[in-house]
């Protein structure tokens, strides 16, 4: 897992919890008081150690693991993700858009960034406002994904019904849709 999902889980610790959450954190997975991941946003770290550090910092902090994801996926795509990775978001207006580009974005950032595996995701559409998304990755973060796509309706302003099916497969009922329209309206405004 690349380091700036780590960096990103310690600027969710430091904005939510404090400075000192982060360096309870640090000695709980065996760092430096005072350790950022900020310098290794593009190293690849091991993956059992990514995902524990989610859960010794749950621990740590003292809350359940689904609400520091939540928290996570919130900062991840309202303020860590728009600075970074912005050129990702052209073109998107809703949280549809986004999970619909999805597969794409991470095809190419598995293209162009040596050792970078993300998620792939399979789409089916059950009805006009129903997406079926399966979750094609050996992580087992499903829930992580759900609390991105939290994270994305707060940035669209979008209220998406999820559905966990399993831990391979989510049902999204998107209430708040783009008109296509309403797309090509902000398109040609951010062109100007």
């Amino acid at each position: 897992m690349k380091g700036t999902i780590h960096y990103c889980l310690e600027e969710v610790i430091v904005t939510k919890h404090g400075q000192e959450a982060w360096d309870k954190i640090c000695e709980a997975a065996g760092k430096d008081k005072g350790f950022s991941y900020g310098t290794l946003i593009r190293d690849n770290i091991d993956e059992v150690q990514s995902i524990e550090l989610f859960v010794v910092s749950a621990n740590t902090i003292g809350i359940p693991l689904n609400e520091l994801f939540d928290d996570f996926g919130i900062h991840w795509c309202v303020e860590y993700s728009p600075k970074l990775y912005g050129v990702f978001y052209r073109g998107m207006v809703s949280t549809k858009d986004a999970i619909l580009k999805l597969d794409d974005v991470h095809d190419r950032v598995t293209k162009h960034i040596s050792g970078a595996f993300p998620p792939r995701f399979k789409y089916d559409w059950v009805s006009e406002t129903v997406l079926e998304v399966t979750y094609v990755s050996d992580r087992n973060l499903i829930d992580l994904f759900i609390s991105l796509i939290k994270g994305l309706d707060q940035k669209f302003g979008d209220e998406t019904e999820i559905m966990k099916v399993n831990e391979h497969k989510i049902s999204l009922k998107f209430k708040s849709t783009q008109s296509t329209d309403a797309k090509a309206r902000f398109e040609n405004l951010s062109l100007n």
